[in-house]
């Protein structure tokens, strides 16, 4: 057997620079793949993980588009006291005082903003969001150093700041940045918080957000609700509906101004996000692999044009064949799983690259690295089979008469 594929390398060696031309063909298409496979999963992984912080019992409550924001005192008297806007204007000092179970209440003041820190500047990319002192439970989200905001630093509108990680890595290094301060429109803040990395979600992440406490300047805010392990987050998400409903005093039965954003739903958006670039990644690697079987099977047909004197002596010799058709499909095969290997190591190659510049945890697919093994496996012996048949059909005698 070590001679058939000594034999059949030293045939492929021959024409090399043809050879060399297929198999980065076919290595294209296994590597578009594979490597495609490879930043999906590694994409899918990050943001999964930052859903799986989240939870499936968490949901957001926030305006429509083109609806009047949620103000302040509306936020507050929904968790406080829902329907009871006129009883009650302080803001809640406990989350456990949410109906729902735990609520924070927030607002983004900032999505391109700068900052600076001695002669340090972070990049403008950072948003700054106000929030209260439940929002970093309420998004379970843990802290390397320090602590998150008390109530009395938000009753008094305190210049307290939580640095993401982007932010404290950028302005303080590898140290936590606590009890320094940090300058952000114009407004200084002492730093005593510095926030866990979270992975991004959808383009946006804590790792590049600067948290400072809430007030009632803003024009519109939100409302994150953590449902209790065990109850029913349908039941939560309706009765918070209609609750903040009657918070903003819509007539019954008018169409709420006001949408319900859940994390099940993220997740399911990612699953059929997804599902989608595995489809896309399949149809470039078929297209390209179809262009690579072209492309073998005009390879494998000048050789057995070019070889047609070899062919003759081996029949005249008493070669049978179905020995020449099958060396022909040998030959293919070993050009093909070369392309194969070059296409499966650009392929991780680029994964590796793509978990580098995410930071995330590489992964291999697999079931992809096997699904590309069988197809260019299939690509070799489809685009060898007409060059093998007509290689076993020449007569002897004519083979021999054209020298």
């Amino acid at each position: 057997m070590s001679d058939v594929f000594r034999f059949a390398w030293d045939s492929v060696w021959v024409n090399r620079r043809r050879m060399l031309l297929t198999v980065a063909m076919i290595a294209v298409g296994v590597a578009s793949l594979v490597g495609i496979q490879t930043a999906v999963a590694i994409l899918a992984d990050e943001v999964a993980g930052s859903l799986g912080r989240a939870g499936a019992g968490l949901f957001t409550l926030q305006s429509k588009e083109d609806a009047p924001p949620i103000s302040y005192r509306q936020a507050y008297s929904f968790i406080v006291m829902p329907g009871s806007e006129d009883n009650r204007h302080a803001r809640p000092d406990r989350a456990s005082e949410a109906p729902h179970g735990s609520a924070s209440v927030w607002t983004v003041r900032a999505t391109l903003a700068q900052v600076r820190s001695g002669g340090l500047v972070t990049d403008p990319v950072v948003r700054v969001l106000a929030c209260d002192e439940n929002y970093l439970s309420c998004q379970d989200v843990g802290l390397v150093a320090g602590r998150g905001f008390t109530a009395r630093e938000v009753e008094g509108h305190q210049p307290v700041a939580l640095l993401g990680d982007n932010v404290r890595k950028k302005l303080f290094g590898e140290e936590s940045g606590l009890g320094e301060m940090v300058t952000y429109a114009g407004g200084r803040y002492r730093v005593v918080g510095a926030l866990d990395r979270q992975g991004a979600l959808y383009g946006s992440s804590l790792d590049a957000s600067l948290l400072v406490p809430i007030d009632a300047s803003a024009a519109d805010y939100r409302i994150t609700v953590r449902v209790p392990s065990g109850q029913s987050v349908s039941a939560a998400v309706a009765e918070a509906g209609r609750q903040l409903a009657a918070v903003r005093r819509l007539p019954p039965g008018a169409e709420p101004d006001f949408e319900i954003v859940q994390a099940d739903g993220a997740e399911s958006t990612l699953t059929s996000l997804r599902s989608k670039l595995s489809l896309l990644a399949l149809a470039i690697g078929l297209v390209t692999m179809l262009g690579a079987s072209i492309g073998l099977m005009n390879s494998m047909l000048v050789s057995v044009k070019q070889r047609t004197r070899e062919i003759g002596i081996c029949r005249a010799l008493g070669t049978r064949a179905r020995t020449v058709a099958r060396q022909f499909l040998l030959e293919s095969m070993l050009i093909g799983q070369l392309g194969n290997v070059a296409g499966v190591l650009l392929g991780l190659l680029f994964g590796v690259l793509t978990a580098l510049v995410l930071d995330g945890r590489f992964t291999v697919p697999w079931p992809w690295v096997g699904a590309a093994t069988l197809l260019s496996l299939a690509v070799s012996l489809a685009s060898a089979l007409l060059p093998a048949r007509r290689a076993a059909r020449l007569d002897p005698i004519e083979a021999l008469r054209s020298l």
